[in-house]
Protein backbone atom coordinates (compact mmCIF):
# COMPACT_ATOMS: atom_id res chain seq x y z
CA UNK A 1 0.00 0.00 0.00
CA UNK A 2 1.34 3.21 -1.05
CA UNK A 3 1.47 6.07 1.68
CA UNK A 4 -0.41 9.54 -0.35
CA UNK A 5 -0.79 12.73 0.33
CA UNK A 6 -3.47 14.73 -1.12
CA UNK A 7 -2.27 18.58 -2.05
CA UNK A 8 -5.48 20.69 -2.92
CA UNK A 9 -5.26 24.47 -4.21
CA UNK A 10 -8.22 26.01 -3.61
CA UNK A 11 -6.98 29.11 -4.85
CA UNK A 12 -6.58 27.74 -7.79
CA UNK A 13 -9.41 28.38 -10.90
CA UNK A 14 -11.66 25.44 -10.07
CA UNK A 15 -10.36 24.28 -6.87
CA UNK A 16 -13.20 24.33 -4.91
CA UNK A 17 -14.29 21.42 -6.55
CA UNK A 18 -11.50 19.30 -5.46
CA UNK A 19 -12.18 16.99 -2.74
CA UNK A 20 -9.80 13.70 -0.98
CA UNK A 21 -13.14 11.60 -1.51
CA UNK A 22 -13.29 12.15 -5.38
CA UNK A 23 -9.51 12.58 -5.45
CA UNK A 24 -9.97 8.71 -4.23
CA UNK A 25 -12.63 7.49 -6.37
CA UNK A 26 -10.39 8.67 -9.68
CA UNK A 27 -7.19 6.80 -8.25
CA UNK A 28 -9.43 3.74 -7.96
CA UNK A 29 -11.09 3.61 -11.67
CA UNK A 30 -8.30 4.92 -13.06
CA UNK A 31 -5.29 2.36 -11.45
CA UNK A 32 -7.48 -0.47 -9.97
CA UNK A 33 -4.32 -2.51 -8.80
CA UNK A 34 -3.21 -0.04 -6.49
CA UNK A 35 -3.99 0.41 -2.82
CA UNK A 36 -2.95 4.19 -1.54
CA UNK A 37 -3.91 5.32 1.83
CA UNK A 38 -4.12 9.36 2.91
CA UNK A 39 -1.47 10.19 5.27
CA UNK A 40 -2.39 13.85 4.99
CA UNK A 41 -4.91 16.23 2.79
CA UNK A 42 -3.07 19.88 2.53
CA UNK A 43 -5.18 22.97 1.65
CA UNK A 44 -4.01 25.62 -0.10
CA UNK A 45 -5.55 28.22 0.82
CA UNK A 46 -3.79 31.68 0.79
CA UNK A 47 -0.66 32.48 -1.82
CA UNK A 48 1.98 32.33 1.27
CA UNK A 49 1.10 28.34 1.86
CA UNK A 50 4.07 26.29 1.58
CA UNK A 51 4.07 22.19 1.87
CA UNK A 52 6.60 19.13 2.13
CA UNK A 53 6.21 15.73 0.77
CA UNK A 54 8.16 13.53 2.85
CA UNK A 55 7.16 10.56 4.51
CA UNK A 56 5.09 9.54 1.04
CA UNK A 57 5.07 7.23 -1.52
CA UNK A 58 3.19 9.84 -3.71
CA UNK A 59 1.10 12.78 -3.91
CA UNK A 60 -1.76 13.83 -5.73
CA UNK A 61 -1.94 17.84 -6.65
CA UNK A 62 -5.02 19.26 -7.51
CA UNK A 63 -4.65 22.31 -8.80
CA UNK A 64 -3.17 24.49 -11.87
CA UNK A 65 0.00 24.20 -13.79
CA UNK A 66 1.75 26.57 -11.37
CA UNK A 67 0.12 24.08 -8.51
CA UNK A 68 2.00 21.08 -10.00
CA UNK A 69 5.28 22.58 -10.82
CA UNK A 70 5.65 23.69 -7.21
CA UNK A 71 5.07 20.29 -6.17
CA UNK A 72 7.61 18.65 -8.82
CA UNK A 73 10.24 20.57 -7.75
CA UNK A 74 9.49 19.51 -4.25
CA UNK A 75 8.89 15.67 -5.21
CA UNK A 76 12.00 15.53 -7.09
CA UNK A 77 14.57 15.66 -4.13
CA UNK A 78 12.65 12.49 -3.07
CA UNK A 79 11.47 11.02 -6.48
CA UNK A 80 8.18 10.18 -5.09
CA UNK A 81 5.46 9.87 -7.97
CA UNK A 82 3.07 12.69 -8.74
CA UNK A 83 -0.60 11.87 -9.50
CA UNK A 84 -1.92 15.30 -12.12
CA UNK A 85 -5.35 16.28 -11.09
CA UNK A 86 -6.07 19.22 -13.48
CA UNK A 87 -8.31 22.18 -11.28
CA UNK A 88 -6.42 25.16 -13.15
CA UNK A 89 -8.02 27.96 -14.78
CA UNK A 90 -6.40 26.53 -18.57
CA UNK A 91 -4.96 23.87 -17.74
CA UNK A 92 -2.18 24.38 -20.40
CA UNK A 93 -0.13 21.54 -19.74
CA UNK A 94 -2.94 19.03 -19.27
CA UNK A 95 -5.07 20.60 -22.12
CA UNK A 96 -2.87 18.96 -24.58
CA UNK A 97 -2.16 15.82 -23.36
CA UNK A 98 -5.98 14.47 -23.48
CA UNK A 99 -4.92 13.48 -27.46
CA UNK A 100 -2.07 11.34 -26.11
CA UNK A 101 -4.35 8.60 -25.02
CA UNK A 102 -5.79 7.66 -21.22
CA UNK A 103 -2.82 6.52 -19.27
CA UNK A 104 0.05 9.74 -19.33
CA UNK A 105 2.97 9.39 -17.82
CA UNK A 106 4.84 12.07 -18.38
CA UNK A 107 8.82 10.79 -18.34
CA UNK A 108 10.69 14.35 -18.98
CA UNK A 109 10.46 18.11 -18.01
CA UNK A 110 12.14 21.16 -18.58
CA UNK A 111 15.00 22.60 -16.35
CA UNK A 112 16.79 26.26 -15.87
CA UNK A 113 19.40 25.73 -13.87
CA UNK A 114 17.87 23.81 -10.79
CA UNK A 115 14.53 24.51 -11.23
CA UNK A 116 12.12 22.29 -13.15
CA UNK A 117 9.42 23.31 -15.54
CA UNK A 118 6.20 21.11 -16.98
CA UNK A 119 5.94 23.07 -20.06
CA UNK A 120 6.65 26.66 -20.26
CA UNK A 121 9.63 29.09 -19.66
CA UNK A 122 9.18 32.56 -21.39
CA UNK A 123 10.00 36.66 -20.62
CA UNK A 124 8.72 39.13 -22.60
CA UNK A 125 6.01 40.37 -24.42
CA UNK A 126 2.27 38.81 -23.08
CA UNK A 127 3.99 36.47 -20.75
CA UNK A 128 3.32 38.21 -17.50
CA UNK A 129 -0.14 37.17 -17.61
CA UNK A 130 0.30 33.85 -17.39
CA UNK A 131 1.77 35.19 -13.13
CA UNK A 132 0.18 38.51 -12.86
CA UNK A 133 -3.63 37.81 -13.62
CA UNK A 134 -4.57 37.38 -9.57
CA UNK A 135 -6.61 34.25 -8.27
CA UNK A 136 -9.85 35.96 -7.15
CA UNK A 137 -10.10 36.95 -11.08
CA UNK A 138 -9.41 33.23 -12.37
CA UNK A 139 -11.71 31.78 -10.00
CA UNK A 140 -14.53 34.58 -11.04
CA UNK A 141 -14.05 35.11 -14.78
CA UNK A 142 -12.37 32.00 -15.32
CA UNK A 143 -10.43 32.14 -18.70
CA UNK A 144 -11.97 35.56 -19.60
CA UNK A 145 -9.55 36.67 -16.97
CA UNK A 146 -6.55 36.34 -18.98
CA UNK A 147 -8.28 38.23 -21.62
CA UNK A 148 -8.34 40.92 -19.65
CA UNK A 149 -4.76 41.45 -19.16
CA UNK A 150 -4.19 41.09 -22.84
CA UNK A 151 -4.51 45.01 -23.78
CA UNK A 152 -2.55 45.73 -20.28
CA UNK A 153 0.24 43.42 -21.24
CA UNK A 154 0.58 44.60 -25.07
CA UNK A 155 3.77 46.01 -25.12
CA UNK A 156 7.63 45.59 -26.98
CA UNK A 157 10.31 44.42 -24.68
CA UNK A 158 14.24 45.36 -25.50
CA UNK A 159 16.00 42.43 -23.94
CA UNK A 160 19.58 42.29 -24.75
CA UNK A 161 20.58 38.84 -25.08
CA UNK A 162 23.05 36.27 -26.18
CA UNK A 163 21.16 32.47 -26.96
CA UNK A 164 23.19 29.39 -27.81
CA UNK A 165 20.67 27.08 -28.76
CA UNK A 166 23.00 23.45 -29.46
CA UNK A 167 25.97 25.13 -30.30
CA UNK A 168 24.65 27.61 -32.30
CA UNK A 169 24.66 31.61 -31.29
CA UNK A 170 22.45 34.53 -32.17
CA UNK A 171 22.84 37.72 -30.65
CA UNK A 172 20.01 40.93 -30.55
CA UNK A 173 17.50 42.64 -28.31
CA UNK A 174 14.50 40.56 -27.84
CA UNK A 175 11.21 41.48 -27.31
CA UNK A 176 10.08 37.80 -26.66
CA UNK A 177 12.13 34.65 -25.53
CA UNK A 178 9.90 31.22 -25.04
CA UNK A 179 10.87 27.91 -24.50
CA UNK A 180 7.89 25.96 -25.15
CA UNK A 181 7.25 21.96 -24.10
CA UNK A 182 3.62 21.76 -25.22
CA UNK A 183 1.59 22.06 -27.89
CA UNK A 184 -0.32 25.25 -26.14
CA UNK A 185 0.61 28.40 -24.06
CA UNK A 186 -1.47 31.45 -23.06
CA UNK A 187 -4.72 29.79 -24.54
CA UNK A 188 -3.19 29.51 -28.25
CA UNK A 189 -2.66 25.95 -29.78
CA UNK A 190 0.29 26.82 -31.84
CA UNK A 191 3.34 24.55 -31.69
CA UNK A 192 2.35 21.67 -34.59
CA UNK A 193 5.86 20.41 -33.79
CA UNK A 194 5.20 19.28 -30.21
CA UNK A 195 5.89 15.71 -29.39
CA UNK A 196 5.24 13.93 -26.49
CA UNK A 197 8.69 12.52 -24.54
CA UNK A 198 10.83 13.78 -27.54
CA UNK A 199 13.72 14.80 -25.61
CA UNK A 200 12.97 18.31 -26.90
CA UNK A 201 11.68 21.58 -26.46
CA UNK A 202 10.94 24.79 -28.97
CA UNK A 203 12.47 27.91 -28.57
CA UNK A 204 10.64 30.90 -29.49
CA UNK A 205 12.00 34.39 -30.51
CA UNK A 206 11.25 37.67 -31.40
CA UNK A 207 13.39 40.63 -32.20
CA UNK A 208 11.80 44.11 -30.93
CA UNK A 209 11.30 46.74 -33.91
CA UNK A 210 13.03 49.44 -34.49
CA UNK A 211 12.49 53.30 -34.84
CA UNK A 212 8.64 54.30 -34.44
CA UNK A 213 5.12 52.69 -34.32
CA UNK A 214 6.96 49.60 -32.29
CA UNK A 215 3.42 48.44 -31.09
CA UNK A 216 2.34 48.07 -34.37
CA UNK A 217 5.33 46.33 -35.87
CA UNK A 218 5.64 44.00 -32.91
CA UNK A 219 1.90 42.99 -33.64
CA UNK A 220 3.04 41.08 -36.89
CA UNK A 221 5.53 38.51 -35.79
CA UNK A 222 2.84 37.62 -32.55
CA UNK A 223 0.07 36.92 -35.18
CA UNK A 224 2.34 34.93 -37.03
CA UNK A 225 3.39 32.98 -34.30
CA UNK A 226 0.06 32.68 -31.94
CA UNK A 227 -2.52 32.64 -34.33
CA UNK A 228 -1.08 31.05 -37.24
CA UNK A 229 1.46 28.81 -35.37
CA UNK A 230 3.68 26.53 -36.91
CA UNK A 231 3.83 23.11 -38.13
CA UNK A 232 7.27 23.21 -39.48
CA UNK A 233 10.51 25.01 -37.98
CA UNK A 234 10.81 28.95 -38.77
CA UNK A 235 13.28 31.21 -39.39
CA UNK A 236 13.72 35.06 -40.40
CA UNK A 237 15.25 38.21 -39.56
CA UNK A 238 13.22 39.01 -36.68
CA UNK A 239 11.78 35.83 -35.71
CA UNK A 240 12.93 31.84 -34.70
CA UNK A 241 11.10 29.24 -34.15
CA UNK A 242 13.02 25.75 -33.74
CA UNK A 243 13.32 22.68 -31.59
CA UNK A 244 16.58 22.74 -29.32
CA UNK A 245 18.16 20.28 -26.59
CA UNK A 246 20.25 22.73 -24.71
CA UNK A 247 19.84 26.86 -24.82
CA UNK A 248 22.59 28.75 -23.26
CA UNK A 249 21.14 32.57 -22.30
CA UNK A 250 23.22 35.53 -21.29
CA UNK A 251 20.90 38.40 -20.61
CA UNK A 252 22.05 42.23 -19.94
CA UNK A 253 19.68 41.96 -16.30
CA UNK A 254 17.79 39.62 -14.53
CA UNK A 255 14.22 39.66 -16.41
CA UNK A 256 10.99 38.12 -14.71
CA UNK A 257 10.09 34.84 -16.92
CA UNK A 258 6.41 32.80 -16.56
CA UNK A 259 7.62 29.83 -15.33
CA UNK A 260 4.64 27.28 -16.02
CA UNK A 261 2.35 30.55 -14.49
CA UNK A 262 4.89 31.51 -11.76
CA UNK A 263 6.71 34.46 -11.64
CA UNK A 264 10.60 33.58 -11.31
CA UNK A 265 13.72 35.56 -12.01
CA UNK A 266 16.40 33.09 -13.14
CA UNK A 267 19.67 35.57 -12.82
CA UNK A 268 21.35 36.98 -16.01
CA UNK A 269 22.58 33.56 -17.11
CA UNK A 270 21.51 29.81 -16.75
CA UNK A 271 21.24 27.42 -18.94
CA UNK A 272 17.47 25.46 -20.34
CA UNK A 273 17.39 22.09 -21.18
CA UNK A 274 15.38 18.71 -21.01
CA UNK A 275 16.22 16.35 -18.82
CA UNK A 276 14.31 12.87 -17.58
CA UNK A 277 11.89 13.82 -14.52
CA UNK A 278 13.37 11.99 -10.72
CA UNK A 279 9.77 11.86 -10.21
CA UNK A 280 6.79 9.29 -12.57
CA UNK A 281 4.60 12.22 -13.28
CA UNK A 282 0.62 10.69 -14.33
CA UNK A 283 -1.95 12.82 -15.61
CA UNK A 284 -5.10 11.90 -14.65
CA UNK A 285 -7.92 14.08 -17.03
Amino acid sequence: MKRLKIVINKLSGNGEKAYDKIILDKLKKRFPDEEYEVTKVILIADEKDTFELDECDAVAVCGGDGTLSNALNIASRTGIDVLYFPYGTLNEFSGHMKKQGSDLIISEIGKVDSRQFVYVFASGSFTPIGYSTSNKSKKRFKWLAYIFKVFKEYKVYDMKAKLTADGKTDEGVYSLIMCLDSARCFGFRFNGLYKFNDGLFHLLTIKSPKGHFRKFKIFFPLFRAFFIGFKKEYCSKNMTFKAVRHLEVQLDKNYPFCLDGEKYYPGERFIVSVQKSPSKIKVIP
